[in-house]
């Protein structure tokens, strides 16, 4: 690895959670990290096979950060309450770590200028964040504080390791089985009975794939681009008409195999991803959703208004793309996915009270005559 590949960063060690300043460089699927002032011998290799999620490899980013600026003299009073520092202390007089800290307050004392040259005489209360003293509040002197500097863009070798990784779980993710990464267990008993209908009956003309949730100026169009990118499979796509009064359209995904089905519904079960519109609106698989023996509408059953509504918007983009796990997006698409479904689980409640209602009247019982 030249020494023009790497990057001077502070990496926080997983052994004692404290901050190193190191030389960082990335080549193929394997991220190096020198400690500054250290032995080789203690250099650490992270492969992009190592992570199992996402989350986990955005806790690891985390660990990578501009290396902190000591706190000068004169520069003492930025250090206000409840500012983050990054600060020293000395184990057994000589083992010197650094950890982040909260400034609780700052006992302030006059500057001294000695032979022309201010001196800061305060003294900081820190609380550390993390660390052998996590919690723990403790006096230091300026020359134990550094400020941390904000991440202004990623740096490029971790960036880099970054993406090998995303790509590596992404690859893991894929060869889950159904049953084992859906919380619906409708999913795979659904498939398990498609499977048994086309032995019993020959097989099958369509599939189809009921969507929830969709944005209501959404092309079909849009869907099926969207499918065959992330899929390579060929499929057709339909918006169904919905109310003013409704937040959001259905839709269907018709496909011609039962291998292009397995496909699909692995990729919409993905736990690393959910399908959000630009807008951040999540898709919605319905539940019991598969049929066999499919005759695919010939036209798009949109209302006029919501045609009106997507050509109106023609100049704006509402295309679909994948929030991934560990993202703000993702867990804001979560949080609204999980909200649909109880919506949707207090609907079914009101229709099954509609339906008892209904028959009340249909059907009175003998002593009502």
């Amino acid at each position: 690895m030249s020494a023009a590949a790497e990057s001077e960063l502070e990496f926080r060690a997983e052994g004692d959670d404290a901050w190193y300043s190191v030389l960082v460089g990335a080549q193929g699927e394997r991220l190096t990290v020198k400690y500054v002032g250290f032995s080789d011998n203690l250099d650490e290799v992270f492969e992009a096979s190592r992570f199992e999620s996402f989350e986990e490899l955005k806790e690891f980013e985390g660990r990578f950060r501009p290396v902190s600026v000591q706190l000068q003299d004169e520069e003492c009073s930025k250090a206000v309450e409840g500012f983050p520092v990054c600060a020293s202390h000395s184990f057994n007089g000589f083992d010197l770590r650094f950890y982040d800290a909260v400034m609780e307050h700052v006992i302030t004392e006059r500057h001294s200028r000695a032979k022309g040259e201010e001196e800061c005489l305060c003294t900081f209360v820190l609380v550390w964040q993390h660390g052998p003293g996590a919690g723990i509040m403790m006096e230091k002197k300026i020359e134990n504080i550094c400020l941390v500097q904000s991440k202004e863009k990623p740096d490029r070798n971790v960036a880099l390791f970054l993406e090998r990784a995303k790509e590596k779980i992404g690859k893991k993710c894929a060869k889950r089985s159904v049953s084992q990464i859906h919380p619906s267990e409708g999913w795979a008993e659904d498939i398990n009975e498609i499977n048994r209908q086309d032995a019993d009956l020959g097989g099958a003309d369509n599939y189809l794939i009921l969507i929830e949730n969709l944005e209501k100026d959404l092309s079909p169009s849009t869907i099926t681009e969207f499918i065959h990118q992330q899929t390579s499979i060929v499929s057709q796509s339909y918006v169904f008409a919905s109310s003013s009064k409704e937040l959001y359209a259905r839709g269907a995904i018709v496909l011609n195999t039962h291998k292009d089905l397995q496909v699909l519904c692995k990729f919409f079960n993905n736990p690393g991803h959910i399908i959000i519109s630009s807008r951040g609106r999540p898709w919605v698989v319905a539940r019991n959703i598969l049929w066999r023996d499919i005759s695919a509408p010939t036209g798009t059953c949109m209302l006029k208004s919501q045609k009106k509504l997507q050509n109106g918007n023609a100049g704006i983009s509402h295309e679909l793309k994948l929030a991934y796990s560990g993202t703000e997006e993702f867990k804001k698409a979560k949080l609204l996915r999980d909200l649909h479904a109880e919506f949707t689980f207090h609907l079914e409640r009101l229709h099954k009270r509609l339906a008892t209602e209904e028959k009340k009247i249909l059907q009175p019982s003998p002593a009502s005559v």
